[in-house]
């Protein structure tokens, strides 16, 4: 460990190692710092179940989103050269019915459209309508989340705002985005049920009925530019790359290595304090990229912050929501069958290998609403569910097979507390599971069960909130993770935020990485 470096980078998450690859590549010293015993925070990939220790899981994260394929980094990284493999999935989601009917999200979407026909010819052009309107809204969307938040006036912006001019009635057509609920945007639009599960559960991050909450849907828009990507190895070959890259060009990772505080000297980082007494010097800045409620918190000292922003870092939304995430993995010693929805498919599209869910528009509203509440949702709606050893058979031996789902739809301060209901969960939504996943009761080997205080201990995620802030649309940009808060650098000279809880998105992008790097480089050439 050495005593002094030109950046000090606390988070060996895929964020903080992406961040740590272009600063290293720049020339620069650069030092990663990791609480846990190993890198990758949610995207790491291990053997978690004692009765199948051959069996890897995803640990937090299950692919890489599709921004990450139109961020750049694996191509200005170069990652092909350090092990790095993606599988692109597309369909993104499909959407099953209980009576073996279901509508693939497609990334082409006329596909889709072609689909949705035998159900309702009349959803059919509707969805068609809200693809071309979001298509040219999208491209903004993308360009600005590619850049600072501040300075979002990049070419790719400017592109983008031309092409949308000349599309003013696509553009006016989502005019309703910035209004409406959820469920009124779903229930005004489509008339058929599978559309509406399937944008429910793709796209649901509040209670489905407050005002403003349609905008969600523009992820819609964001798997319509680009696949998602399932990395070979599971989501830990992301991180490996990262490091074998940012190893390649001189930096250092210390895992087993605590913050306890960070030194604050006439408005300047000087030091990172660990846990164990000693001290890293920064030259030239730090870059947190742990959740910004623990850094700005807990990690600076009393004062640091002038008053308004200290309230203002306090109030970082991570329980707003009232929701909080549920994952499960399960091992399996065979192979599942959905041969009951691919025989009414007739086509040879495996369903196992892409993300899946079931529940209709009506139960997923009522879940939220039991959420509110702080009361256990019957049945707890799966957001998505798949076979990660489907897509890469690295994942599980011979024979074998692994089993993901994730809610984000389960209370996050419950009135029945989390350790009392684990199991009785657990079995209900694996039973839930089983009508779709034909053969995963009788296959089952172990399982793991986690929620949001498991999520907690296990990632240092203060309240399991994976998103890291809460995803209203009041907590995006420069208004992430708070307002005077949102821009990278911090009002400490030396500091800069970084991670999910800062732009653009949480999630497998590495953006907020990316971005913070290059504001920190620009610092230090002024």
């Amino acid at each position: 460990m050495p005593r002094e470096t030109d950046y000090v980078i606390i988070g060996a998450g895929h964020n903080g190692l992406t961040a740590g690859c272009y600063l290293a590549r720049a020339g620069h010293q650069v030092t990663v710092i990791e609480a846990s015993p190993q890198i990758g925070g949610m995207t790491t990939t291990n053997a978690i179940l004692e009765k199948a220790p051959n069996h890897l899981f995803n640990e937090g994260a299950i692919q890489a989103t599709g921004i990450f394929g139109l961020s750049g980094i694996s191509e200005e990284l170069q990652l092909h050269r350090y092990g790095l493999r993606m599988i692109p999935v597309d369909p993104a989601h499909v959407q099953l019915a209980p009576d073996g009917s279901s509508l693939a999200i497609w990334r082409d979407a006329s596909k889709t459209a072609d689909e949705l026909r035998r159900f309702s010819p009349a959803d059919a052009r509707a969805w068609l309508d809200l693809a071309n309107a979001l298509a040219p809204a999208m491209k903004i969307v993308v360009a600005y989340m590619k850049a600072h938040p501040l300075r979002p006036f990049t070419k790719e912006m400017v592109t983008a705002l031309a092409n949308a001019v000349r599309q003013p009635k696509r553009l006016w057509s989502l005019r309703n985005f910035a209004t409406a609920s959820h469920t009124e945007f779903l229930e005004e639009t489509f008339e058929s049920e599978l559309p509406k599960g399937a944008l429910a559960a793709m796209a649901a991050f509040s209670q489905m009925r407050l005002d403003m909450t349609a905008w969600a849907m523009i992820y819609l828009g964001v798997v319509q530019q680009v696949p998602n990507l399932m990395p070979i190895g599971g989501t830990g070959s992301l991180p490996a790359a990262l490091h074998r890259c940012l190893t390649a060009h001189g930096g250092t990772v210390h895992t087993n290595c605590r913050v306890q505080e960070l030194v604050i000297s006439g408005n300047r980082v000087t030091g990172v304090h660990l846990d164990n007494d000693q001290v890293i010097r920064p030259r030239k800045g730090v870059l947190s990229t742990c959740n910004p409620v623990i850094t700005l918190n807990e990690l600076l000292p009393e004062g640091a912050l002038e008053r308004k922003l200290a309230v203002r870092a306090k109030d970082i939304p991570l329980r707003k929501t009232h929701a909080t995430s549920l994952k499960i993995n399960v091992a399996l010693d065979g192979h599942v069958s959905m041969k009951r929805h691919e025989k009414w498919r007739g086509n040879d599209l495996d369903l196992r290998r892409h993300l899946a869910a079931w529940h209709t528009l009506e139960e997923q509203d009522a879940a939220w609403n039991a959420v509110v509440r702080g009361e256990w949702p019957d049945p707890v709606p799966v957001s998505c569910s798949m076979i990660p050893s489907a897509v890469d058979a690295s994942q599980a031996p011979e024979g074998g097979s692994t089993f993901y789902l994730w809610s984000g739809v389960i209370p996050v301060t419950p009135r029945e507390p989390w350790e009392d209901v684990r199991d009785k969960i657990g079995d209900s939504v694996l039973r839930d599971c089983a009508q779709y996943y034909e053969g995963l009761d009788s296959l089952e080997i172990d399982r793991a069960v986690l929620g949001g205080p498991d999520i907690e201990e296990r990632f240092n995620a203060p309240a399991g909130n994976v998103y890291h802030v809460d995803p209203l649309i009041t907590r995006f940009g420069p208004m992430k993770p708070a307002p005077g808060l949102g821009a990278y650098r911090l009002p400490i000279d030396g500091l800069y935020l970084s991670g999910a809880g800062t732009h653009p998105v949480g999630g497998v992008c590495g953006l907020p990485g990316k971005l913070a790097a290059q504001t920190a480089l620009r610092d230090s050439e002024k």
